[in-house]
């Protein structure tokens, strides 16, 4: 089926482009280039299995260390924010400091964090990061009395080369003694929130707490009216600045965290609570209940697309306690329990944090077994993972490599890896040390056990390699204006292609989403790239983007002054951000797309216009193609081999990754 359209979404430039110089290499891995032919995409299989779960080799601060939040801006760039403890047990005298770790792609480092306020400790249970300069950690002061509880609002931010503390606010109403911040997330440098709960005297929730960035500064926003005499938020995903969802708990009773405040502990008849944010106010969206006096717990929420979120957390029982794991979804309406679709969801446990790469890929983390509160002689729980293939879950094999385990959090790269953080003991005791160490479990995808590719020509012919489908095209067809662009679907099932006039063409499992076509344009579209959930944007020669369905706009060149018309578009394996080419090699970036480079700058002149950019499986990098074939790389990208040099028939016009 085909289809040309008016558009539906037209999106305009927000703000400036990013352009830089940075090191260069002529180069490409795992490429493919396509001579005479325009618009080239890689179609990766879409049933590769996971090799398997194992325990990394995480470094330790010698005291009681637990990590609780995890995020990852690339494949070689990871954090894990937690907190480490002296004196854990001993009755009096602890001591607490934020705990920052660090994945390069090979190997886990302690990070070097700023010192909390003068006499203070601190915690990070949170971190989010906008790209590899840019993230944020939250979490609270601690133990300013010897006794652990929170007394402020905590946050960190990392610049590219060193953690800091950003000033804070914390609620001051009364009885309010402090303030924990235990989620984050951000959708870019000017948009963050970060969520908690104001605290009493004894560490009790009182009230949700949320704090976002514009910036500049952090600032409290009013959440929903639970109508609740307690209520606390512990995790937040935004889709975009003006979508986001958190969860937590509200109910007649504070929650006791002890000294994890990952589960739930002595609250009875709470439940579960989940709140939206639309850009203007937060509001309470109903979520499943558990009958009296029986209650529920949320502690994890991810979302794929708009109409398509988890969330995840704990059942508990007439104690108030963890009794069994609580799931949850978000089909675009309603919130719907599907606990009893996860196996062992009787068992007392609770999945704490949860990531999803797709709607057909999910993973949630936690643990099963006695909890005793968070705490006590009773709290002996083993970690577990959770797997959603888009129709079940089901338990992921993990290894369980001591007496005492939990996860706590888990992060996805798109095709690389997924890293599940929290903590273990070798011995199950909880008197004077407990021994509790960091707890890192990674699995790494292999290699996509079949690959192909989809090409298109000027004339809408379309040419299908390896494993990938032909499912029609624009080959004999009398067309308005040339095809230039060729863009598959996240499953391989189909694809799109785009004339010059903007007009979009969609087959197999492509849906259209919108075009260009029959609208007067400033400049002709000269690409296109699918988003991860079925949407698409397209780029015109003067810098600016359309985007459609789920396609969010990040910026664009246009109606800036280009030393160079612009060539080509790639977006992030996640679909977060996009990168544009001009036709001199510069390079611009926006979303979550990481800057590593362009051709301006290098000192190279006189080269045939590049033509063409293609990301790298994991989004750390790309590779540029000049029109004799010259490939450049930047990032995690490396050199197999270029035409550059040999005769040509015709110019390179397109390129892809593979």
């Amino acid at each position: 089926m085909i289809a040309r359209h008016a558009p539906v979404h037209l999106a305009h430039p927000r703000r400036p482009p990013f352009r830089r110089a940075g090191r260069l290499t002529l180069a490409a891995s795992l490429l493919t280039i396509v001579v005479g032919a325009v618009g080239i995409v890689t179609q990766v299989g879409s049933g590769a299995t996971p090799s398997g779960w194992s325990v990394a080799t995480t470094p330790g601060t010698g005291a009681d260390d637990v990590l609780l939040g995890s995020s990852c801006a690339n494949a070689t760039q990871c954090w894990e924010a937690g907190v480490s403890i002296e004196n854990l047990g001993s009755g009096s005298g602890s001591t607490f400091a934020p705990l920052v770790e660090t994945w390069n792609g090979t190997t886990w480092t302690l990070a070097p964090t700023p010192p909390v306020p003068a006499g203070h400790g601190g915690g990070l249970f949170d971190v989010s990061c906008v790209n590899g300069s840019d993230c944020w950690a939250v979490g609270a002061v601690l133990g300013v009395n010897d006794d652990g509880n929170p007394s402020g609002t905590l946050i960190e931010n990392w610049n590219g080369s060193a953690w800091s503390v950003v000033p804070s606010p914390t609620p001051t109403s009364p009885g309010v003694a402090g303030a924990l911040l235990q989620g984050v997330s951000c959708t870019s440098a000017s948009s963050c929130v970060a969520v908690g709960e104001a605290t009493d005297d004894s560490g009790e929730n009182l009230s949700d707490l949320i704090l976002q960035w514009n910036g500049t500064t952090w600032s409290i926003v009013p959440g929903a009216a639970t109508g609740q005499a307690y209520d606390q938020l512990t995790s937040v995903t935004c889709l975009a600045a003006d979508d986001c969802w958190a969860v937590g708990n509200a109910g007649p009773t504070p929650q006791n965290p002890n000294f994890l405040p990952i589960y739930p502990g002595n609250a009875p008849g709470d439940q579960g609570l989940i709140e939206h944010w639309d850009g203007s106010v937060w509001t309470i969206t109903p979520s499943a209940a558990s009958p009296s006096p029986d209650g529920g717990f949320l502690y994890g929420v991810t979302c794929v697309t708009s109409a398509d979120c988890w969330a995840s957390g704990a059942m508990t029982d007439s104690n108030g306690n963890a009794a069994g794991i609580l799931m949850q979804h978000w089909n675009g309406a309603t919130w719907s329990d599907l606990s009893a679709s996860v196996p062992d969801s009787s068992t007392p446990g609770i999945l704490n944090g949860i990531s999803c790469l797709s709607a057909t890929q999910c993973w949630a983390v936690g643990s099963l077994g006695g909890f005793g509160g968070g705490g006590g002689g009773n709290f002996q729980p083993q970690a577990i993972i959770e797997n959603w293939n888009g129709s079940s879950w089901s338990i992921d094999p993990s290894p369980n490599a001591s007496a005492l385990s939990l996860l706590a959090t888990v992060s996805c790269v798109r095709a690389v890896e997924c890293i599940a953080a929290g903590t273990a003991a070798v011995e199950a005791q909880q008197q004077n040390d407990p021994g509790l160490r960091t707890f890192v479990e990674q699995m790494a995808f292999p290699p996509a056990s079949s690959q192909g590719i989809v090409l298109a020509a000027h004339d809408g012919g379309v040419f299908n390699y390896g494993t990938a489908t032909f499912a029609g095209s624009m080959g004999g067809q009398r067309l308005n204006a040339p095809v230039v662009g060729i863009a598959a679907t996240p499953d391989g099932g189909g694809y799109w292609e785009v004339a010059s006039d903007g007009g979009v063409f969609q087959f197999g499992d492509a849906q259209f989403r919108g075009s260009m076509g029959g609208r007067r344009l400033n400049a002709p579209v000269v690409g296109i790239a699918a988003s991860d959930d079925g949407g698409y944007w397209l780029v015109a020669s003067d810098g600016g983007v359309f985007n459609f369905g789920d396609a969010g706009f990040d910026g664009s060149a246009g109606g800036q002054r280009l030393n160079a018309p612009v060539a080509g578009i790639a977006a992030t394996p996640d679909g977060g951000g996009y990168w544009l080419v001009g036709s001199d090699g510069g390079v611009f970036n926006y979303g979550n797309a990481g800057f590593d480079g362009s051709v301006p700058g290098q000192g190279i002149v006189g080269q045939p216009p590049v033509v063409g950019i293609a990301r790298t499986p994991s989004g750390s990098g790309y590779w540029l193609v000049g029109a004799n074939g010259a490939l450049y790389t930047y990032g995690d990208a490396a050199f197999l081999g270029s035409p550059n040099g040999t005769r040509l028939n015709a110019p390179v016009t397109g390129l892809g990754s593979s």
